[in-house]
């Protein structure tokens, strides 16, 4: 009750905020695309629509020693009550960009190898994982982003596109089909629902671009959903990552969170408990798995690069206005919890800001995050549905929320005593904001490692994190 109750409160319009003066436009003006931002997959990192945002175009070649780590010898894993006699472990993956493989907004072959996943894959000693890998000419993939140094200290980016993978002309292009053995089907923007629907989504163009990458396991019909995969990977193990671009793509697109929008929240919302379609169809023969909670946008470096705080603390020559209901009728208080979504507007406004100038403009309503939408998209209830829904399929729940809270809280260290930065150019998260580094990538598999642990009274090995550190060549 207490639940639905808070839903209902979340989607109360509020009458308490006072008639602004509307002040004038903050206009951008917008700049011819270009190699900066031309091309399928720039909108994997947040800010790769903003052609103004992409300084120069740059090559840069792998540098990671991952494959010398990954054909080191593990301890045998004993898998506690996963397995029945006789079976051997089968894993697969599903989810958005943190399993695809995401990381400083783009896809390539070293991302893909050091994802938790496949580090996962190594600790269980299993040989027959899959990542759908970039082929070695084309190891840079999608092409990603390196920060560009600026004098201002908001962050700007350098685009790297040299060996890259060409998409397949079309409106919009499209990945050219994987013919290996998949065992990892994430991808950005993704979740194990576009693997019954296939393209057949409204909005969702990178995920249109992305999803042919997997097109021999998009069924005919939806009843048919995961019988192929089941057919060539006879899983008994998987990992779900589903929620966390959904909630994501929640909060950078909605306009007024909090409403009954199934994009935001899914099933969730709309009903008070987990009953995706696709999860149960991935777990219909009660295979065993992990399933991820929520973390807070506010953990993230993405949601920290132009802060509000950083506003309310000079106090003064600050007016933003924004439209709810219509032209600049609502005020955002930047002393009180709010977010503003990154654009390259808002990157101006905080440049102009930090030279001494004012910060007056007025947003669209799903440019902010006022106080009353922070309130509601705190992810606390819905990762206690999660929760259950994982109880309810005895599946091993990794707690992102409480990990990326922690990081971000400051002075965490890993098991072995190595600090874990998680700011905007620490050593967790990647230049995109949102998805780990390398580093990160193996803290995260740690705690999948834990999980599985304990749930399942298994003993999978820990990675020595310091020993991937040096073996690989990772930055610490």
């Amino acid at each position: 009750m207490l639940f639905l109750l808070t839903l209902i409160a979340c989607n109360q319009p509020s009458d308490g905020w006072p008639d602004p003066v509307p002040g004038k436009p903050f206009e951008i003006a917008t700049a011819e695309d270009s190699a900066r931002t031309n091309g399928p997959f720039m909108r994997i990192h947040p800010m790769g629509q903003y052609p103004e945002m992409i300084q120069d175009i740059i090559e840069r070649q792998p540098t990671l020693k991952i494959e010398e780590w990954l054909s080191s010898p593990t301890p045998l894993a004993d898998f506690g009550r996963i397995l029945k006699p006789g079976q051997e472990m089968e894993m697969v993956a599903f989810g958005g960009g943190l399993t695809a493989g995401v990381m400083n907004g783009g896809i390539t072959r070293e991302s893909q190898q050091t994802n938790y996943t496949n580090l996962l894959a190594h600790q269980m000693g299993i040989k027959n994982f899959e990542m759908p890998l970039f082929d070695q000419e084309h190891f840079n993939g999608t092409g990603y982003y390196v920060y560009h140094n600026t004098e201002s200290g908001y962050p700007q980016w350098d685009r790297v596109v040299n060996n890259t993978v060409s998409a397949l002309p079309g409106d919009p292009p499209t990945m050219p089909e994987y013919l290996g053995k998949i065992s990892n089907y994430a991808m950005p923007d993704g979740r194990a629902e576009w693997l019954i629907h296939g393209a057949a989504c409204e909005n969702c163009e990178l995920n249109k671009t992305m999803i042919p990458w997997f097109n021999r396991y998009i069924p005919k019909y939806p009843s048919q959903a995961f019988q192929k995969i089941r057919e060539d990977v006879p899983y008994n193990f998987a990992i779900l990552d589903e929620f966390f671009d959904r909630w994501m793509t929640g909060i950078r697109l909605t306009g007024q969170l909090g409403m009954h929008d199934i994009a935001f929240n899914g099933s969730i919302q709309l009903s008070g408990r987990v009953t995706d379609y696709a999860l149960n169809g991935v777990l219909n023969k009660g295979q065993k798995g992990v399933i991820f909670t929520v973390p807070r946008y506010q953990d993230l470096p993405y949601m920290n690069w132009y802060s509000s705080q950083e506003l309310a603390s000079r106090g003064w020559g600050i007016y933003i206005s924004f439209n709810r209901n219509g032209k600049a009728d609502q005020l955002l208080d930047v002393s009180r919890p709010s977010s503003m979504i990154p654009s390259a507007k808002l990157h101006h406004l905080f440049e102009n800001f930090s030279r001494g100038g004012e910060f007056r403009v007025n947003f669209e309503d799903v440019e902010v995050i006022d106080e009353g939408e922070t309130f509601c998209s705190d992810p606390s209830p819905y990762n206690g549905k999660i929760r259950e829904y994982a109880a309810e399929k005895d599946l091993a729940v990794v707690d992102l929320f409480d990990l990326y809270q922690r990081i971000h809280q400051g002075g965490y260290k890993t098991d072995d005593g190595i600090d874990v930065d998680g700011t905007a150019y620490g050593n967790f998260f990647s230049s995109d904001g949102i998805y780990p580094t390398p580093f990160g990538q193996a803290i995260i598999a740690n705690e999948v490692i834990k999980a599985i642990n304990k749930h399942y009274g298994s003993k999978i090995p820990l990675i020595d994190i310091a020993g991937f550190v040096r073996t690989t060549g990772v930055e610490k």
